[in-house]
Order: C-alpha cells, then sequence, then structure tokens
C-alpha cells in the first residue's frame, strides 16, 4: 500500500519501474552500439525487488461474506409454499437482482512490508453504475433499470433517455 491507500499489484510496480528506468536512462549516441542490457522488469526482477524489500502480498477485501447456507437451501421450497398457499401465477412472481458494474475497480491484493501485520483499508472509487434486472417465472423480462450518480452524465448529453433501451434514474 502507499501513502493514499491503493492498492498495489506487481504489474503496477512493474510499469513504475519501468518509467522510472526511461527517466534515468543514459542517451546513447547515435550510430554506436549500446554496452549494456535493456530494462525489462521482468517477473524474475519482481520477484528479486519483493525480497529485497521484504514485501509480501496480502488480500485487501474485508471478512468474507458468511451466508446461512442451510436457510438458502431451505428457501426455494418456503416460496413454492407460500406460492401454492395463496393462489398466485407463474406470471405474478417476479425476481429482481442489482447488480453493480464497476469499470475503475481496484487491485483486490496489494505488497505491504513484512513487518506490517495488516493492509491498511482504503476508499474505494464509487465509478459503477448499477443495474436492476426483474423476470417472472413464465420468462417475461422488464426493461433493464441502469442507475448512476450523474442524473446527466457527460456522456448522455443532448441525448432524450427517455428513448434509451433501459430506465435510467
Amino acid at each position: 500500500m502507499n501513502r493514499k491507500c491503493v492498492p498495489i499489484n506487481g504489474n503496477m510496480l512493474q510499469e513504475k519501474a519501468l518509467s522510472v528506468y526511461a527517466l534515468f536512462k543514459p542517451p546513447t549516441e547515435e550510430g554506436q552500439p549500446s554496452d549494456k542490457k535493456e530494462f525489462k522488469a521482468s517477473q524474475g526482477w519482481l520477484n528479486s525487488f519483493r525480497n529485497r524489500f521484504n514485501l509480501k502480498n496480502v488480500q485487501t477485501t474485508g471478512e468474507a461474506a458468511s451466508a446461512n447456507e442451510e436457510a438458502a437451501k431451505a428457501y426455494p421450497e418456503q416460496l413454492k409454499k407460500i406460492i401454492e398457499e395463496r393462489g398466485h401465477l407463474p406470471e405474478q412472481v417476479f425476481n429482481a437482482d442489482e447488480t453493480g458494474l464497476l469499470w475503475k475497480k481496484m487491485p483486490s491484493r496489494t505488497y505491504i512490508s513484512k513487518s506490517e501485520q495488516q493492509a491498511p483499508g482504503f476508499k474505494a472509487a464509487k465509478d459503477h453504475v448499477t443495474m436492476l434486472l426483474c423476470g417472472n417465472a413464465v420468462g417475461h423480462l422488464i426493461k433493464l433499470g441502469l442507475l448512476y450518480r450523474s442524473a446527466n452524465p457527460h456522456a448522455l448529453k443532448g441525448k432524450n433517455k427517455n428513448l434509451l433501451p433501459v430506465f435510467w434514474q
């Protein structure tokens, strides 16, 4: 983790090493072959770097979700019983799902010093769209819903959101 509390993965370390190398690389004279090997920031270099600076790779996410598996297994039968008792038709039984789409997702692992006990927390990016999906037991699907933090994002400027193939909020 760095001072901004952003997780760092191996690819990020390798890219940064290459950019630092490019800044300090001595210029070669034209027509003269370079007698030095070109730095590549290979996987071997990364392993040596991690060992040299005593870094370990740790998980940055919080506690694993602990679902009640027994209740989840019993639920389909309970739902079937409720539907039969109340006399609902398959057309009246809907299921909705909410899914987040993240396009600036942070890595779930980072490197920290082996002397540190755990990785400090970080503030995740808020760039995401929430998709709302709904359908009934017969298979009829309702128009997809999209929720975004901005009512009028730059990409939709001047567009009629009522003509989109989704419900936009």
